[in-house]
């Protein structure tokens, strides 16, 4: 039960910080290229400070098949529909890379649940650390998708939807594994992989360029790199 309590607190922790996103309606150009740039810098810290290596610990190999696979089947698929087309300055910015990205985020999310359902068999003091670790690196995930929808000027209902039901992934995913019999950790490992490989193609081909499309500027780079450096200090000092 205590599993199921910690992984309810990160869903408000990063549901919380997701609906920042509503106090972001109205932004101009200068304002969704900042906010790309500091969503991408934080999602390619979170992939290569955080995903990647945990998937490559928990499966080897097969996690650097799921990594690429995702990378590159989200590619195929925008070249085969022309998802990511050019837009001018007045239409809404990477609105096709909304769905990939949360369903990578989804993917995190869920990640992050069973790692909380696992870590309730380990002793108490363990699985709250555990438990509090997920609930702090959950506020800069949620940052993150807010930062997105600011830019792609998604709807109040959308921003609100999407808040909650990659919140309520964590607490459903902690359950699963209390309920259920845990999965294996390579396919854990390639599923973490593939959610890497998806954030970083979203944050590398649609947010920095995007960034720089809606406004150039000294600002958006020096945001951007000051978002990645800090995002990979705190997730290896602190998270």
């Amino acid at each position: 039960m205590s599993a199921v309590l910690l992984a309810l607190l990160a869903a408000v922790g990063f549901s919380g910080a997701s609906l920042l996103a509503l106090f972001g309606k109205g932004l101009g150009a200068r304002g969704r290229s900042l906010a790309a740039a500091f969503a991408a810098g934080i999602l390619l810290a979170l992939t290569f400070v955080e995903l990647f290596p945990e998937a490559l610990e928990l499966a080897g190999r097969t996690a650097t098949v799921g990594f690429v696979a995702g990378f590159a089947v989200l590619f195929l698929v925008e070249n085969v529909f022309r998802a990511h087309t050019d837009h001018g300055p007045e239409e809404p910015v990477h609105e096709h890379a909304v769905g990939p990205f949360v369903a990578g985020l989804a993917v995190h999310n869920l990640a992050d649940g069973f790692a909380i359902g696992i870590g309730a068999e380990a002793p108490e003091v363990t699985s709250w650390l555990v438990g509090l670790g997920i609930l702090v690196h959950q506020v800069p995930v949620g940052v993150s998708l807010a930062a997105v929808l600011v830019a792609a000027r998604a709807t109040r209902a959308r921003v609100m939807r999407s808040a909650i039901a990659l919140g309520l992934a964590i607490p459903f995913a902690a359950f699963l594994v209390l309920a259920l019999p845990a999965p294996g950790e390579s396919t854990l490992g390639l599923l973490t992989g593939a959610a890497g490989g998806v954030l970083a193609y979203v944050g590398a081909a649609h947010l920095l360029p995007e960034a720089r499309a809606e406004h150039r500027g000294r600002g958006t780079g020096i945001l951007f790199l000051a978002t990645l450096l800090a995002t990979t200090f705190a997730l290896l000092t602190l998270f």
